[in-house]
């Protein structure tokens, strides 16, 4: 089993760890091989997913890793976050993803501040 997302509630915030996520669909199948913007594309859509199982968003993102298969990629994926996620700290790295037809991988992190009723009184 492996978790691709973590929520941790710390009193009056919460962070949310998103760990290696792709081009996928709900039963693992590798979507849109071979085309880099629509799997970053589907890779953004698994990622956002995620966070809002957490009651985050993209918003809430403080930085990301991203994992190319092919530098040759770089240029075009570095515009599309750049347009998407201006002023977000990202670093896209060349590596040799999980599966073999994922053309790129993402992890991230985010927080969010929390009412946490339970301190509220303190």
């Amino acid at each position: 089993s492996f978790e691709r997302g973590t929520r941790m509630d710390y009193g009056d915030r919460r962070q949310v760890f998103i760990s290696g996520t792709a081009s996928i669909d709900n039963k693992g199948n590798i979507l849109y091989p071979g085309n880099i913007r629509k799997q970053t594309e589907r890779m953004w859509e698994n990622v956002e997913a995620l966070l809002n199982e957490a009651e985050c968003g993209f918003e809430d993102v403080g930085h990301m890793i991203v994992y190319l298969r092919d530098t040759a990629d770089y240029a075009v994926v570095n515009q599309m976050f750049e347009e998407r996620f201006p002023g977000v700290p990202k670093v896209i790295v060349h590596a040799p993803v999980c599966r073999p037809g994922w053309l790129i991988e993402m992890e991230c992190m985010a927080t969010k501040a929390v009412i946490n009723p339970e301190f509220e009184n303190l």
